[in-house]
């Protein structure tokens, strides 16, 4: 008797493993994906390396047809809504991983980049040498909003510093924030 519920237990464990196991594997646009269809991108449907968990979503149209006029080489992406009702975009350029965040008529809200340490602007080096001499940062992200205006934003540890080009210590405007977080 103990073995036969041993076994069940087991099992049931093994069969549990297999069904929930995350994998790496895209699916390819559903008859239902009209929009992933028409802009010739392949939505991830599953976990992928972007580490982002929220379930993915279908853009509209609108949306689907902005990113690939902005993003032509882009071919996996990953859709997500946020709180604002905003379509947020996570993929890869040139390995760099990337967001854009689309009002729902396909506006550009904004756009973030992950750069290196080595690639940000003399004032933002100074600010990062001066104030953690020795460190370096977890995460940098070159955020750029619908205007046109540029910010870092800077990880040490659980710390985010936001910073100008100049090094200057700024406050995220508050849809900036929503979206960073």
């Amino acid at each position: 008797m103990k073995s036969k519920i041993f076994f069940s237990a087991l099992a049931f464990t093994i069969f549990s493993m297999a069904a929930f196991a995350q994998t790496k594997t895209l699916s390819a646009p559903s008859k239902t994906d009209t929009s992933a269809a028409k802009t010739g991108t392949t939505t991830m449907t599953q976990k992928s390396n972007l580490k982002h968990d929220a379930p993915s979503v279908t853009p509209p149209d609108a949306v689907a047809a902005k990113f690939k006029t902005q993003y032509p080489n882009i071919q996996m992406v990953k859709w997500m809504q946020n709180k604002q009702g905003n379509f947020v975009a996570f993929f890869k350029n040139n390995g760099a991983e990337c967001r854009s965040v689309f009002l729902p008529d396909g506006t550009i809200s904004r756009e973030a980049t992950t750069i290196q340490q080595s690639a940000v602007p003399a004032g933002v080096a100074a600010y990062m040498s001066k104030n953690f001499p020795g460190k370096t940062a977890k995460k940098i992200e070159r955020i750029k909003d619908d205007k046109g205006k540029v910010i870092y934003a800077v990880k040490y540890d659980d710390k985010f510093i936001r910073l100008d080009a100049d090094g200057k210590e700024m406050k995220m405007d508050e849809s900036m924030e929503k979206d960073a977080k």
